[in-house]
């Protein structure tokens, strides 16, 4: 047979005592109404032709047979794909953890805007965060270490140099225009200096400076305390008078403050990314300021931490980076999978030669390549590289090996068509895995293009990446893997015997009786009871872990487990945030002070935000209204003879605010006042006609016990909901915090989104590729099925919806299609080819347990395979006692277990329960007619009676083959 034939019918004679054959040579004596007809059905007979070039199925015989034919031409395609991963040289890594997982809508970043506008800047401002933690169990505001800590402070500020490019950066030249904002700590610091000074000389403190927590003052200053310190205990209550020294025995620092202990101290360096290049010198400050804090500060009493987003941003880069030895070990443990398989299955055929080493290698550097190509071109695009895209590689390696085993398994089985040449064989194999790998690796792709569509920049570029990873392998399985099988064909041909031992004969028969009981298992009304009563216990489970699954984003999950931040993380959560969290508050409508319904409206937003559960009150609000109202009142606080404690200061009474008549008139003397010269930052203002206007201000409302995600979640929610109630000021919230909340409340609808999106994509594919509704409908339900139990036993295993949840899910629903897709496909068929004598024949597949004992032959082995060779690729990661690989090990390990009890039990059981005129329907019987139950029918059947219309099918399928 000439390998450009496609195909042959192998017509049998009949017989003349054939029943059938006696009512043909009856019916067709009569032949007026043959020729009646005769001018219709050639012209019904070209076009089904011309459908059959154009069938799917065809198609892809046709790409097979050109790749058997010349195997080198698409080598050179594979190689001209792989030249991008040379692109790599520019891959740059690095996370976005402030506002890479918001989503580009999400009202914290219109209120980010606002805050930038407000300060004139153009960037994000860059937050560096130093903790100060006593070594020697003592307290933070011992003179000591506040000594220390003030020399920390003016070194860090001041001295410390950091270099980029060969310059030098020093934290004075990048602070614009927050550099006074740690000016609270060094008023304290000189406060307490002077008071620290008085009681060693044995005099009596004064009485202008109060330094209570948290609220001092100084000469009628008052200082918020609790901006810097933390963790603070109190000095028990008692009607003993502690100034007079002579009849306490505490320590000083317990004597000129009423703090008993001092667990923290924070300072804040702060700068404004106005400028591409001042990012990258406010970013490399805070490197090498972190590294120094590690690896050379050395002190005996005082510890210092660094925190900050690129530092947060770096740690995550080195776990990712981590990963790569992880990565080699799964490498070697698929390819020595896969090896393994393919060695015994060629022993198992007796054809073991060089070329099925040469088919080992090949199906692991499909998606090697496929993996370095699109980090060459993510790198060539401009596009960066975040921690999750370095996890890609184990989901693509998984994925991409399994087709392979699809394609080898259907090349072993058609080896008989060594005769008939390299390109019919490799035909028959897409013809018969082309349709099915296609509409797995086309819902892979589609799963992950349309989280790409997803509002957040992080996970955005996760599924770019695995989008484009995923094409790539299935590009690269057509125009590489299968050109290496044409290549191996050769090696088999000249080694190959045909020599059969008894054992391979027992194993074949083994394996095709296990298939056959099985089948009659599944078949069984009853079993089909059990399994569906067992599905509905699935369901339960997975439904409730659904429904109780939390959203969180947790930072101390997410760091590795050895990383350095782990400890100043807890610290911010447990001291900082539950002692301190402030919001900003915006006020972008003009003001006039004179207008008593502007300040009634004014003054009652005030008291909403400080009645508000887990405010500290308006004692610790910084309001310079407030203040202004004082100073309207009373003029200056500094009194001289106050200030060197001759006498005692003035109490004034307080003015009630919405009685205060006030006007702008004094605004320029408040804000030269050295006590009030740092609310200048506060305000906007301009003169109209010699008269001061204000257009916008801002304040700050101080909240405590915020260290649950769900108390600031529902903050921000109450929060802006004041903010709306006062439209008529234009009030805007700005919490330090936001992006991540909106990031909690953005991630249950971005995941029911993405995944209703994905299904209804995926449904349509399976409608394209597969003609039967019944296939379509019960993959759609068997996907979500698998995602549904993935999402609820991941909950149940205590994972909470965060990003790299969100990403796990993505990667479920894309892995969830290889298990189902095909058996899907391979039980709607109505028939199976195989080759006799050289001949290409088709057999109709009769009844629901032959269809399912053929489907399970077909992949069924292959389904096992791809799963072994999944948890091979990702088993190193165990060992990885790391977050977000913890999340995919677990979600890939539920994937592959959920997955094969769908592929291999649950689905063939219903299918097999289903009517067979429900299974076998087909929608486009015409432009799918090669997959169709009408041009299946090569054999006809002895009991039909419509002679006629057989042999218009045999005329028909003859031209269509």
């Amino acid at each position: 047979m000439s390998e450009d034939r496609v195909e042959q019918h192998d017509k049998q004679p009949m017989s003349d005592s054939d029943p059938l054959n006696t009512e043909k040579e009856h019916v067709l004596e009569t032949e007026e109404p043959e020729r009646a007809v005769s001018a219709m059905d050639n012209r019904q007979e070209k076009l089904n032709c011309l459908h059959g070039f154009l069938s799917l199925r065809r198609m892809f015989y046709l790409v097979g047979y050109s790749v058997g034919r010349y195997p080198h031409a698409y080598l050179i395609v594979a190689f001209l794909i792989s030249i991008n991963s040379l692109g790599m040289y520019r891959m740059v890594l690095k996370d976005r953890i402030r506002d890479g997982y918001t989503p580009t809508n999400a009202p914290s970043r219109y209120e980010t805007d606002v805050l930038r506008e407000f300060y004139n800047i153009s960037g994000d401002p860059a937050m560096t965060i130093m903790i100060l933690m006593p070594k020697n169990g003592t307290s933070m505001h011992a003179k000591a270490n506040l000594d220390e800590a003030e020399k920390l402070s003016k070194f860090f500020f001041n001295e410390f140099n950091a270099s980029r490019d060969g310059r030098t950066l020093r934290f004075s030249q990048l602070c614009e225009p927050y550099c006074q904002i740690n000016k609270v700590f060094d008023l304290y610091k000189s406060a307490y200096d002077e008071q620290y000074k008085l009681f060693t000389t044995e005099r009596r403190i004064s009485k202008s400076s109060n330094l209570s927590y948290p609220l001092a003052t100084m000469s009628g200053f008052d200082i918020h305390l609790e901006r810097s310190l933390f963790g603070v205990e109190l000095n028990p209550k008692t009607e003993e008078n502690t100034t007079k020294l002579t009849t306490s025995d505490m320590p000083p620092h317990r004597i000129i403050t009423n703090m008993k202990h001092v667990e923290v101290i924070v300072f804040i360096f702060r700068g404004d990314r106005d400028s591409a290049d001042k990012e990258k010198d406010l970013s490399r400050w805070e490197l090498d300021a972190y590294e120094w804090s590690l690896n050379e500060h050395k002190s005996d009493i005082v510890e210092v931490q660094i925190v900050g987003t690129d530092v947060l941003d770096n740690e995550m880069m080195k776990d990712g980076r981590r990963l790569t030895p992880f990565f080699a070990a799964g490498f070697g443990f698929e390819i020595t999978f896969v090896s393994l398989c393919v060695i015994l299955t060629a022993v198992y055929h007796n054809c073991l030669d060089q070329g099925k080493l040469l088919i080992s290698l090949g199906a692991v550097l499909c998606p090697i390549l496929a993996i370095t190509s699109t980090y060459g071109i993510v790198s060539i695009l401009g596009m960066r590289t975040n921690s999750f895209m370095l996890v890609m590689p184990f989901l693509v390696m998984g994925i991409g090996v399994d087709s392979c085993f699809l394609m080898i398994h259907s090349w072993q089985k058609e080896r008989r068509a060594q005769a008939s040449g390299t390109g019919n064989r490799l035909g028959m194999v897409y013809e018969s895995v082309g349709p099915s790998i296609t509409i797995t690796s086309l819902t892979d792709f589609l799963s992950f293009a349309i989280g790409a569509l997803a509002p957040t920049p992080e996970t955005r570029l996760f599924c770019i990446a695995s989008s484009i990873a995923l094409a790539l392998t299935y590009i690269l399985q057509l125009v590489l893997f299968g050109p290496i099988l044409a290549v191996a064909t050769r090696y088999e041909h000249k080694t190959t015997t045909t020599s059969n031992c008894n054992w391979r004969k027992w194993l074949k028969a083994c394996w095709k009786k296990c298939i056959n009981v099985y089948c009659k298992i599944l078949s069984n009304k009853f079993f089909a009871v059990v399994v569906m009563l067992g599905t509905a216990i699935y369901w339960y489970f997975a439904i409730y872990g659904l429904m109780t699954m939390k959203t969180r984003l947790d930072a101390v999950k997410i760091l590795p487990k050895d990383s350095p931040l782990q400890r100043p993380n807890l610290v911010l959560t447990n001291l900082v945030w539950a002692n301190y969290h402030p919001v900003t508050i915006l006020i972008n409508a003009p003001l006039d002070l004179e207008n008593r319904h502007q300040m009634d409206r004014y003054w009652n937003m005030v008291d909403e935000f400080e009645k508000m559960h887990n405010c500290k009150g308006k004692a610790s609000t910084l309001s310079w209204l407030r203040d202004y109202i004082k100073f309207s009142y009373h003029g200056e606080p500094f009194n001289l003879f106050a200030f060197f404690g001759l006498m005692t200061p003035e109490v004034y009474e307080e003015v009630d605010p919405y009685q205060a008549n006030i006007t702008t008139a004094k605004l320029p003397e408040f804000l030269k006042s050295p006590f009030f010269k740092h609310w200048d930052s506060f305000i906007h203002y301009h003169y109209e006609e010699g008269v001061i206007k204000l257009d916008r201000f801002m304040m700050n409302v101080a909240y405590d016990n915020t260290s649950s995600w769900d108390t600031r979640i529902q903050l921000m929610t109450d929060w802006r909901k004041v903010a709306n109630n006062y439209s008529d000021l234009n009030v805007t919230v700005w919490e330090p915090n936001g992006m991540f909340v909106d990031q909690m409340l953005s991630l249950g609808r971005t995941a029911t989104q993405t995944g209703i999106w994905t299904l209804v994509c995926m449904a349509v594919v399976c409608a394209i590729f597969i003609p039967n509704p019944c296939s379509i409908i019960t993959a759609t339900v068997s996907i979500a099925s698998i995602t549904t139990g993935v999402m609820g036993f991941l909950s149940l295993w205590s994972f909470d919806l965060d990003p790299v949840v969100m990403a796990a899910v993505l990667m479920s629903i894309g892995l969830s299609v290889d298990f189902i897709a095909h058996v899907a496909y391979h039980f709607q068929l109505a028939h199976r080819k195989e080759i006799r004598n050289g001949k290409i024949k088709k057999i109709p597949l009769k009844g629901s347990t032959e269809r399912l004992e053929h489907t399970l032959g077909a992949v069924a082995w292959p389904m096992i395979q791809a799963g072994v060779s999944t948890i091979c690729c990702i088993l190193p990661l165990l060992f990885r006692a790391s977050y977000s690989p913890s999340v995919f090990v677990a979600a890939i390990f539920l994937v592959v277990t959920f997955g094969m009890l769908h592929g291999l039990l649950i689905l063939p059981t219903f299918l097999a329960a289903l009517p067979e005129s429900v299974t076998t329907a087909n929608c486009y019987r015409v432009f799918l007619s090669s997959s169709s139950e009408r041009s299946c029918r090569y054999v006809p059947r002895r009991d039909s009676t419509n002679s006629i219309e057989l042999q218009k099918m045999e005329r028909k399928d003859s031209l269509l083959n």
